[in-house]
């Protein structure tokens, strides 16, 4: 009774082969999901200003993108001594530094000297979000 089989040489290609598209599909995953947890959203606060003289009041805010994904939102709200002023950086890409600034902000006053809560949020293309909060001192 003669039993037929694949030959020793083509059963070594069939399990190389596995093993090659195996390795394939590993490698793919591990630098996708790698790729995914390496994902970071941070900013450098450059400067936030709050400078108030007899007749005006000027807040400034800039902000630099220091993470490695884009922001598509960034919004500075500093508390004053009655109302706030809002800052709107808008998107900030990888790298990149943006500045925003308001004279004279409806509803907001200070007081030279005093420091004051600001909050910042920032949203990444990711939707991922971060929130920094930090107090500045009004200036004059």
């Amino acid at each position: 009774m003669g039993k037929k089989g694949i030959s020793p040489l083509l059963a070594t290609i069939i399990l190389i082969s596995i093993t090659v598209g195996a390795g394939l599909v590993i490698y793919n995953l591990f630098f996708s999901t790698a790729g995914t947890l390496s994902s970071q959203l941070n900013i450098q606060v450059v400067s936030i200003d709050i400078v108030k003289t007899s007749s005006q009041t000027l807040v400034s805010a800039t902000i630099k993108n220091t993470g490695n994904i884009p922001i598509t939102q960034c919004t500075v709200t500093i508390y004053g001594d009655s109302g706030t002023a809002t800052l709107d950086i808008g998107s900030i890409e990888v790298g990149q530094t943006k500045s925003a600034s308001a004279q004279n902000p409806a509803g907001f006053s200070v007081t030279v000297g005093k420091s004051y809560p600001v909050e910042i949020y920032v949203k990444a293309s990711d939707d991922s979000t971060l929130d920094k909060s930090m107090s500045v001192t009004c200036t004059g």
